[in-house]
């Protein structure tokens, strides 16, 4: 029987939505990770004919598609082993339809499977946690022209558990995710460090004093808290100038395009203290898609940590702010977020825990928190 092509190092599922390259190596473990509960809300309210019922010829059913999610991270783990203990060693496909009739997929107990599932994918993470940065590259061989790298194969794995999930059919939300950019997306931190301090210098003040004003604010705000007797909008001109001069200081984060990829059908957009010139600049600069709405300073009367920015994100998507879950780094975005009623998940980037108390959940990194937006948009609620 003829095998079906692998696909290619930077493939691109137009189906899920899915960009090879755009996943980094955390954001595939978040993604595996996340994929064990996800199966289980999917499949565990479906009756037992629908379960097991297969909605077209050739076409698997539900759990036949959890079975092969299942032997995908055993299989996937035995691979990437082999790769890398042996040079580049030659695997046996898996011969999916096969395997799904011998192993007698769609007669197997629900539970076992997703308990296996679950089991499987943590294995299958743990062990690519622990590849170091030489070892990505080590590759295999299935077919003569078939060779694929460690990275391929997680990525593969990733992409296995979330194109399935599709397969069976997505839950409906009417959820949305509204994600500040400074910290969030884009790497800012570094470059807002030195222009903050040049101008705090500039105005004989204390720069770590005016550093712990910025977060989450507007630079107007910032600039009438620390120093009130001057003008704000001089000032500010003054600091776009000090901005014009760190160029393209300003990179996305690596896994911030393999996230905002995921909700291709999802409502989202960003709230940001920035301008909207400059937030799409940075953004389409490092690959990321524009984002559905965007609500800059120039859109609100108060910035952070007032909640209007964030409700009227919540307006433009016709969503309610109960069911808007915002991504954070600052104290101040955290604090609107949760004033407005909103979920907040705070990631690590800029500001130590005891600073993001007031958020629901924390994470280091936006993949680390990848699992959390999955489940929280995954959850059936009111």
């Amino acid at each position: 029987m003829t095998l079906p092509p692998l696909p290619e190092e930077g493939h691109h599922c137009e189906s899920c939505g899915l960009r090879y390259g755009d996943l980094t190596p955390s954001a595939a473990l978040g993604l595996i990770r996340s994929h064990p509960a996800r199966y289980r809300r999917r499949l565990l309210h479906l009756p037992i004919d629908v379960l097991r019922r297969r909605p077209a010829p050739g076409v698997w059913s539900a759990l036949e598609y959890a079975c092969h999610v299942r032997d995908v991270y055993d299989v996937y783990g035995t691979r990437v082993r082999r790769t890398l203990t042996e040079h580049e060693p030659t695997l046996e496909p898996m011969r999916n339809d096969e395997r799904a009739e011998q192993g007698a997929y769609n007669q197997q107990s629900l539970t076992a499977v997703l308990l296996d599932l679950e089991r499987n994918a943590e294995r299958f993470a743990a062990l690519a946690s622990e590849i170091s940065a030489l070892q990505w590259s080590r590759s295999a061989v299935r077919l003569p022209r078939e060779r694929r790298t460690v990275l391929w194969m997680v990525r593969q794995a990733a992409h296995e558990g979330l194109h399935h999930l599709n397969d069976i059919g997505a839950n409906p939300t009417d959820r949305a995710v509204l994600f500040d950019v400074d910290g969030v997306l884009v790497d800012s931190y570094p470059a807002y460090r030195r222009i903050w301090s040049r101008w705090a210098i500039h105005r004989n003040l204390d720069p770590d004093l005016v550093l712990s004003h910025t977060h989450g604010r507007r630079p107007v705000d910032t600039i009438q808290v620390v120093a009130p007797q001057l003008d704000p909008a001089a000032e500010y001109r003054l600091i776009k100038e000090f901005m014009a001069h760190e160029g393209d200081s300003f990179p996305v984060y690596p896994d911030a395009a393999a996230v905002l990829r995921l909700l291709p059908d999802r409502r989202w957009g960003v709230v940001t203290s920035g301008r909207t010139p400059t937030v799409l600049q940075r953004l389409r600069a490092g690959g990321l898609p524009d984002p559905p709405i965007l609500v800059d300073s120039s859109q609100v009367r108060r910035g952070k940590p007032d909640p209007e920015g964030y409700l009227r994100a919540a307006q433009l998507l016709n969503v309610p702010a109960p069911d808007c879950l915002v991504i954070e780094d600052a104290p101040a975005g955290v604090e609107a977020a949760r004033t407005a009623g909103m979920t907040v998940i705070a990631v690590r980037t800029t500001h130590p825990d005891e600073e993001l108390a007031g958020a629901h959940h924390r994470a280091d990194t936006l993949s680390d928190a990848l699992p959390l937006i999955t489940d929280w948009l995954d959850r059936t609620h009111r």
